[in-house]
């Protein structure tokens, strides 16, 4: 049977991921070398993502724009990337922004930065904005110590946040009855159907978890550990010790943050304390699929991400390049900058705002590199083929007048971390009564939905998916709402107008919203907290 080899170079949490063919017969726990399950169809050239044919859907989607604008003209690429240069130039330098989508390598992140110093700017940050709550941790995990763990310790919803992991813990699951997989969150979701034992603990409360945890593991009496304050029981409490403490370290805890905790840093410096002390494999896994490499080296070169999103939200800024990203969608309710410049390959909302916009490639049509969940550098060298557009890098260059320089030690720079003592985005604190609304992923959206809402897949319910708030029955039925109905949610930010979706398992009191819907994301006070933390709303029947 012929090998496929490639790397899945779009998807969320599946940036190195890579695939080939054998017989399930010859490996049969999935790993660098196997196949990737039922649904891999070796009779039939495969998209490069397992969620399905995407890339090749996003490759050939009707909306993908290919010809550059400028205002209502349609000058060729040079000219209109000449014309936004001087544009940026002729404003003051600290109302200028760079907005980098977590899809772009490292090479497009470094000429960024060049053009940032060429601009005078200092407000250079990625999207989405949620990834810099996590992206300062270094991960020390490997695929296949995931596949052959007795324990895996997860944090957050990690089975709709990142199939790749998922894969993983499955294949682990199915070598033997003595495997253990613990989850931890703070809401009910599709991880915890799987788990023994599921903890849900109360917003803002993880840290504590983990850390009792940790002192259980290194021998503290659970009786004198504050499992009151947690609101699980000690035989759950007990057994996820158990199964963390008796496999020599066999195991491995991960963390896909989502949308889901108060201080998404802070429950990362603890599961990291846990990880140690048990001598487990540990791992962030945010949103997007090169986040952690383009935080390194915007965070080297002293770039000012925080304050970026504040400026934005203030109203402070009067020129935004948006290099891949859409920030009308990932930061709705920003002003619409007197110079807007995007790159992009679909016709977002920002497209028909921008008074510039240059197509581009996906990250699956182009070269280069890019941060691994393995801490590996990933070289993109066989990219799809792509439609006569630009990458990100060779409009940068044009922006530059000339090649933009790289960094001679671009791989030790992404490579480095540097000790941070605090998140580099804030996140909200625990809201205090009424209801709580999560953020909540889907298993076919990529990072804030730019491109996702407008696929249509088959046999999927997009509506319901994308524009539905999930609540508990017996809070639907106190709204004396039903399924289908429209609602509005309202925050202290914003109010969003979705239809209901009923969740029978979620816990009364507690919603899950869809974040990759711009609408459920201006209900999120993003220029103070980035991070994008769980909130209190409102609900009432329309």
């Amino acid at each position: 049977m012929p090998t496929v080899k490639t790397y899945c170079m779009f998807c969320p949490m599946q940036d190195s991921f890579f695939l080939a063919e054998r017989p399930r017969s010859e490996c049969a726990v999935w790993g660098r070398k196997s196949v990737l399950s039922v649904e891999f169809d070796p009779d039939v050239t495969r998209g490069l993502c397992a969620r399905g044919n995407y890339c090749q859907e996003l490759a050939v989607h009707k909306d993908r724009a290919f010809r550059a604008k400028a205002g209502e003209e349609f000058p060729p690429d040079a000219q209109t990337a000449n014309s936004l240069l001087h544009s940026l130039e002729a404003l003051s330098p600290d109302s200028v922004a760079i907005l980098l989508d977590g899809s772009l390598t490292l090479e497009e992140t470094a000429k960024a930065i060049a053009l940032a110093e060429r601009l005078g700017t200092k407000f250079v940050a990625p999207l989405p904005s949620e990834d810099m709550a996590v992206a300062p941790f270094k991960n020390n995990i490997s695929f296949e110590k995931i596949a052959n763990a007795t324990t895996n310790l997860v944090i957050g919803d990690i089975f709709t946040m990142s199939p790749t992991i998922t894969k993983l813990i499955h294949d682990a699951s199915n070598i033997g009855r003595n495997n253990t997989m613990v989850s931890v969150d703070t809401v009910r979701a599709r991880t915890g159907w799987f788990a023994h034992p599921e903890l849900v603990v109360p917003v803002g409360r993880v840290p504590l978890l983990l850390d009792a945890i940790t002192a259980a593991v290194g021998g503290k009496p659970i009786d004198e550990l504050p499992l009151a304050e947690l609101g699980i029981s000690a035989d759950d409490f007990g057994w996820a010790v158990s199964a963390v403490k008796s496999v020599e370290g066999n195991g491995n805890v991960i963390f896909a943050p989502g949308w889901h905790f108060a201080d998404p840093f802070a429950v990362a410096g603890a599961a990291q304390r846990l990880a140690e002390i048990a001598g487990f494999g540990f791992a962030v896994l945010p949103i997007a699929t090169n986040s952690r490499g383009i935080y390194r080296l915007l965070a080297g070169a002293d770039c000012d991400i925080a304050g970026t999103y504040k400026a934005i939200a203030d109203g402070k800024i009067d020129g935004v390049l948006a290099l891949d990203c859409d920030p009308l969608e990932a930061l709705p309710g920003m002003k619409i900058p007197d110079v807007f410049g995007m790159t992009g390959q679909l016709m977002t909302t920002g497209y028909h705002k921008a008074t510039h916009f240059i197509p581009s490639k996906f990250l699956f049509e182009k070269t280069g590199k890019i941060l691994g969940t393995e801490e590996n550098i990933i070289e993109l060298a066989e990219p799809v083929e792509g439609p006569g557009v630009r990458a990100v890098g060779e409009i940068l260059d044009y922006l530059f007048g000339g090649e933009a320089p790289v960094f001679g030690d671009i791989v030790s720079r992404a490579s480095e971390v540097a000790e941070v003592g605090a998140s580099p985005v804030s996140g909200s604190g625990a809201p205090e009564g009424g209801i709580i609304a999560f953020g909540n992923g889907n298993v076919l959206h990529h990072g804030d939905g730019r491109y996702s809402r407008r696929i249509d897949f088959p046999n999927l319910r997009a509506k319901l998916d994308i524009e539905a708030v999930e609540l508990p029955k017996a809070m639907a039925e106190s709204l004396g709402v039903a399924e289908g109905d429209a609602v509005e949610v309202e925050s202290g930010f914003g109010k969003a107008r979705l239809i209901v979706k009923i969740a029978a398992w979620l816990d009364d009191g507690r919603v899950l919203l869809p974040m990759h819907n711009p609408a459920v994301r201006a209900l999120f006070d993003w220029g103070k907290r980035p991070a994008l933390t769980p909130i209190g709303v409102k609900i009432k029947k329309l």
